[in-house]
């Protein structure tokens, strides 16, 4: 049956919430196709969202041939041919009436649907605001507005796929949720990985307090240009003829956080506070209207790991203990015996397993936190960052910050989850990056 006589059915699914009464609720779901040309129009009502909601999109068809109200008889046509809805969905609708158009043709020249007796529906679903889709587009282009981000349920829903299109490396952020709410797991390591540092690395018990979004990419250098305008990081001398897409490098923490236009440390700017509104992170909350800031070291080893303990890299395979790793040639730029390689464009190597690139090797990444030699100061229950960097670190400490993940300088056995060294708030550093981190509304 040709798409322009489709029988359609509609669906429609809430996010999932603590209370019935907060959750939004999608009804009256209809979905017609134009007599003549291909455009398909799906209405819908939100209610029970007085401060909005998130609106996603799904088109399915039916496994059995027989139109049917059971959802296990039904399966998505898949994101890449929904992507290119537009209207009411994909970002956060007010209550009430909504309309959204689609083009199928856009996806598949002359696709067709064919059943016995016909059959497609359209799945909208409406996300809580502290529970928004699992991934989220930001638009960080000269244009660019607050609170336009743009979100998707999966990376198959990306435009263009997330390695297809070179705006998700350059004049956009794309950040994954990570459901990591009163999650108790083990940071550190174990002596079965070698090259550690026993305190630095001591395992002990860390519990999450809120999910978060965190960086697919480390910020590129393309990324740092958009928003630190007055400010450019030098590129680094072995990438500079396609240096838009590789990370940014010889950023130091307070040119991230901290300072305008110079190394010279301003602890008014210290976390918990915001960032100055000049650095990096301050023009970048300014331009979207999200609580971007630097992952904790906590927040930025659970998303590394994936999932997967001690002796793992972050896709599950084992960690081989040598200087180097088959294992991580997957995954990480890293030092390649006496080659010290260039920076990779990143999404170079397959990611983990959480859909997070570069998490090992390629540049390390800072993190929020002072540098603890001893890591189990920062066990326990945290929220924002393990260790409050007001506290009562004095001396050298307190002049140092944590970077994690290794570098294309070092070799595999650097590159793991759990190592952790530590760098100078006021220094840039050639193989030291960032990637960047919110809770844009999570709870």
């Amino acid at each position: 049956m040709n798409m322009k006589s489709i029988l359609c059915a509609a669906a429609a699914t809430s996010s999932m919430m603590l209370l019935a009464s907060d959750t939004p609720e999608v009804s009256n779901v209809t979905m017609t196709q134009a007599s003549f040309g291909r455009q398909v129009t799906i209405a819908y009502q939100l209610s029970n969202a007085p401060d909005g909601a998130v609106v996603t999109l799904d088109v399915q068809t039916n496994r059995t041939g027989a139109v049917t109200a059971n959802d296990a008889d039904w399966i998505s046509i898949g994101g890449e041919a929904v992507c290119n809805a537009q209207g009411d969905v994909w970002k956060k609708v007010a209550q009430g009436s909504h309309t959204i158009t689609w083009r199928p043709d856009l996806s598949w020249e002359g696709h067709k649907i064919e059943f016995a007796n016909g059959g497609a529906r359209a799945v909208v679903t409406a996300w809580a605001l502290d529970n928004t889709p699992d991934y989220m587009v930001v638009d960080i282009t000269q244009a660019a507005q607050p609170n336009t981000q743009r979100y998707y349920p999966s990376v198959d829903f990306l435009p263009g796929g997330l390695l297809g299109k070179d705006e998700y490396r350059t004049t956009s952020i794309v950040m994954r949720k990570i459901m990591a709410k009163d999650v108790t797991w083990t940071m550190g390591s174990t002596t079965l990985e070698t090259l550690r540092t026993e305190s630095r690395e001591a395992t002990h018990q860390v519990t999450l307090t809120n999910n978060y979004y965190i960086g697919v990419f480390p910020v590129t250098q393309a990324q740092w240009g958009l928003i630190q305008t007055s400010n450019n990081a030098p590129s680094s001398y072995d990438n500079a003829a396609d240096r838009a897409m590789h990370p940014v490098e010889r950023v130091c923490y307070n040119e991230i956080r901290n300072s305008v236009n110079s190394t010279t440390a301003n602890p008014t700017y210290n976390w918990p506070h915001n960032p100055n509104p000049g650095s990096f992170l301050g023009n970048l909350r300014t331009k979207s209207g999200i609580d971007f800031d630097l992952p904790s070291e906590a927040q930025w080893e659970f998303a590394a790991r994936a999932g997967n303990g001690d002796t793992k890299w972050g896709d599950g395979t084992g960690i081989l203990n040598g200087a180097q790793d088959d294992n991580l040639d997957r995954l990480g730029r890293y030092k390649d015996g006496d080659n010290t390689p260039s920076t990779a464009i990143v999404g170079s190597y397959a990611p983990n397993s959480w859909g997070l690139y570069d998490t090992a090797g390629n540049v390390w990444e800072w993190c929020l936190d002072w540098h603890a030699d001893d890591i189990t100061e920062i066990g326990g229950k945290v929220n924002i960052a393990p260790t409050d960097p007001t506290s009562t670190l004095t001396g050298t400490e307190a002049k140092s910050r944590v970077f994690r993940g290794g570098s294309k300088g070092e070799t595999a056995a650097a590159c793991r989850p759990a190592r952790r060294d530590p760098g100078q708030h006021t220094r840039r550093y050639d193989v030291v990056g960032f990637r960047l981190c919110c809770t844009a509304g999570l709870r």
